[in-house]
């Protein structure tokens, strides 16, 4: 029915060439310009992926720093009371268990002190300087807070300002990441 046209050698040969012209008149200019819209888009989407990955990232580094400074304080009020009671009342209440008693703030305090020094490692800097300084000024001023005399209030004071010092720089951490 339908008579198919044979092709002589030199169409055949035309047409080959065509699509070299037709790439040669294709420049990279007008490519850019047929596809823009899908490269605009393309370009917008990895850019809103690459921004969410980063905000959803720092987002929960925040959120665990915020959980880490929230214990933090927990963590230094406890060991602040029990310095107080170390120092004020040690040795000075009638107590059937006082070796208990003592051995329990004793043992209380070295956990307050080592878990706020890991805890502070966790955060940013001044933190884990403050957090250090603390556990040393425990590790040095604990055993002197039970004597009696100006060896104990020297170590009241030592053992207080560490603590207020770690405990402004932790506020001072929240506050930032409101």
């Amino acid at each position: 029915m339908f008579s198919r046209k044979k092709r002589l050698p030199h169409q055949v040969t035309r047409q080959r060439k065509h699509p070299a012209r037709r790439f040669s008149r294709d420049s990279l200019r007008a490519q850019f310009k047929r596809h823009s819209v899908a490269l605009i888009s393309l370009t917008i989407a990895l850019a809103s992926l690459g921004y969410n990955t980063w905000r959803n990232e720092t987002s929960e580094l925040h959120r665990n720093w915020r959980q880490a400074a929230f214990q933090i304080t927990v963590e230094v009020n406890d060991l602040q009371q029990i310095v107080l009671y170390r120092r004020y009342f040690y040795g000075r209440e009638e107590h059937p268990f006082q070796p208990l008693q003592d051995a329990e703030t004793w043992i209380g305090g070295w956990g307050k002190a080592t878990s706020i020094r890991d805890l502070t490692s966790l955060l940013p800097e001044p933190l884990p300087e403050r957090g250090q300084a603390l556990f040393e000024t425990w590790q040095e001023q604990a055993g002197r807070l039970d004597d009696d005399g100006s060896d104990a209030a020297e170590a009241e004071q030592a053992m207080l300002k560490a603590l207020d010092e770690t405990r402004q720089s932790v506020l001072n951490l929240i506050d930032r990441l409101r």
